[in-house]
């Protein structure tokens, strides 16, 4: 019997030219499809609608921005009707019991589960590579290309589940991780569906971008890489780099970047070129422009394009500006001032990353200013500032930036731990190439560093500037210590409520979702902690402010 006769896979319906029937559960199916792809074409585009994280696929993140020190509350605003803080406040303050809080809230499981979104996506990828080499044999360029996609997909995958769901790698490879199914088909083994280590999930994920190197190296040029939002070589270059760069094995982080950094198809987009602001001739007046950095046609920088931009806005976007009863309403989530502060004189990234919108009450009662919003980096619509999902708009994207920024961070850091001077110098260089993108020019001046604690604390620095609201930010303060971070939430104008997530806290490692461990009995919870209760204190304002109101 061909593998062909005995396959059993599944997987959500299909897009364009395959559709499926039938959807079951990953890691506990109960369904089949009786549809199998007859040629390499049917199965690249089977890989397109099951596998790839497109613009119109939701929950592949829903809250990971809202853990870190990038965010901070908006100030009090009456609730509007049915709305319950709740379904924020899970995350945003490390609940152990987020998820049920989040399902009490309002948002049902479906929506916060990251867990099994991402398995959704690897089971397309399992089920391609299981059976697309029974395609006829003299498509065997294009079975490669198919097979060089699933893997960088499989992998990228893991890598976030991973980074989600288990510890950091440099802190306890021998963990739990998450499980590895690495097939489309039901599992004869016991211990398929059990946790492997984080150990054992990094080298599957590095297997499999090893693997769909050398299949692309192995392409033509023109497919190897082309700006029609295929995964590609520079791509899985630049997550080989960060899969290292999370290692700590700075040598082979630094190799892979520095291939990025200098692949011509790429280049670091001006900064000094993208304006603030826009003239709507419709409506004839003056409005926030919102620049596409994920976007092939608008920005350079691009290498992959991702992700649904109302996971990655919809939870610190603005409300519309009056609820049902008129009252003025705003986000409830607004960039950090630690984060606002670290920008310094001249650095375009301030306004151009972070957009701000006149909104009431910020920063205290009676006021009118400008909120630095949670998110500026994907197109929006100027009069509702939402983002605009209609159109081809990604939330998020592989860039040029991080390449330089893995290769500054490893070099640093082999400047750091065995006296490097060169590995210094480079390190300086690709921070000061990048910066030169970012500043006015009449403002800039070159970074320099007093040693090598020193330079590796800078690079740190121009990591959180230049991706933030990107994940990174997340994974950055897991990997460099699980820094103590405290948030506040305003209950009522005179009151707020003080959270900490301690240094090393195990909710550094985000709970496994209820509805999958009930799925799988194999899967085993994270260490949690007891709930978290905040401390309530007296909003006090200063005298200065007083007197302006």
């Amino acid at each position: 019997m061909t593998k062909m006769k005995k396959m059993k896979k599944y997987m959500c319906a299909a897009m364009a030219l395959m559709m499926l029937t039938g959807c079951g559960d990953f890691l506990e199916p109960d369904s089949q499809s009786e549809f199998v792809p007859k040629d390499a074409s049917s199965f690249n585009e089977l890989l397109l609608g099951e596998a790839y994280p497109r613009y119109d696929k939701s929950n592949l993140n829903i809250f990971l921005d809202l853990m870190s020190d990038d965010v901070t509350a908006a100030p009090f605003q009456v609730p509007h009707e049915g709305f319950t803080a709740d379904k924020y406040l899970a995350a945003y303050t490390w609940q152990p019991d987020m998820y049920e809080m989040m399902d009490e809230a309002g948002l049902a499981y479906s929506r916060s589960d990251m867990y099994m979104t991402h398995y959704e996506f690897i089971m397309g990828c399992n089920a391609v590579l299981d059976y697309v080499d029974d395609a006829p044999a003299t498509q065997k360029e294009e079975i490669n290309y198919v097979k060089a996609q699933a893997y960088t997909l499989r992998a990228f995958m893991y890598f976030r589940l991973v980074n989600i769901f288990g510890k950091p790698y440099n802190v306890a490879p021998e963990s739990p991780g998450v499980p590895l199914k690495l097939t489309s088909g039901i599992e004869d083994d016991e211990d398929a569906l059990k946790r492997n280590t984080v150990g054992e999930v990094y080298a599957q994920v590095l297997e499999d971008l090893l693997m769909a190197e050398e299949l692309y190296k192995e392409l033509p040029s023109e497919k190897q890489w082309k700006a029609d939002y295929r995964t590609s070589l520079p791509m899985v270059q630049l997550l080989l780099s960060r899969v290292y760069l999370y290692m700590e094995n700075w040598e082979k982080a630094a190799a892979y970047a520095k291939a990025v950094m200098e692949d011509s198809r790429f280049k670091l987009l001006d900064l000094n070129t993208i304006p603030t602001t826009k003239f709507d001739e419709e409506q004839y007046i003056t409005v926030q422009y919102y620049h596409d950095y994920n976007s092939y046609a608008e920005s350079p920088e691009t290498i992959w394009p991702y992700g649904n931009p109302a996971d990655m806005a919809g939870w610190g976007r603005d409300y519309p500006e009056r609820d049902q009863n008129q009252n003025p309403i705003h986000a409830y989530f607004r960039a950090s001032d630690e984060l606002i502060n670290s920008f310094k004189e001249g650095d375009l990234r301030k306004e151009r990353y972070i957009v701000h919108r006149r909104t009431q009450d910020y920063p205290t009662a009676g006021q009118n200013d400008m909120m630095p919003l949670t998110y500026g980096k994907m197109r929006v619509s100027t009069t509702t500032m939402k983002p605009i999902s209609a159109q081809i708009t990604f939330g998020r994207s592989l860039r040029l930036s991080e390449a330089y920024l893995n290769y500054a961070e490893a070099e640093a850091m082999l400047y750091q731990k065995i006296g490097d001077n060169v590995a210094g110098t480079n390190a300086l260089d690709a921070i000061n190439t990048l910066r030169t993108k970012r500043f006015d020019p009449n403002e800039y001046t070159a970074l320099t560093a007093d040693n090598a604690d020193d330079l590796v604390e800078k690079v740190r620095e121009e990591r959180r500037r230049e991706l933030c609201f990107e994940e990174h930010r997340w994974y950055d303060l897991r990997r460099w210590g699980m820094k103590e971070i405290k948030h506040v939430w305003y209950p009522s104008s005179d009151k707020l409520i003080e959270y900490t997530l301690n240094a090393n806290d195990l909710l550094y490692t985000v709970p496994l979702p209820k509805n999958s461990l009930d799925k799988n009995a194999k899967l085993e919870q994270n260490e949690l902690p007891a709930k978290r209760v905040g401390e309530y204190k007296d909003i006090v304002i200063p005298d200065d402010e007083i007197e302006q109101q």
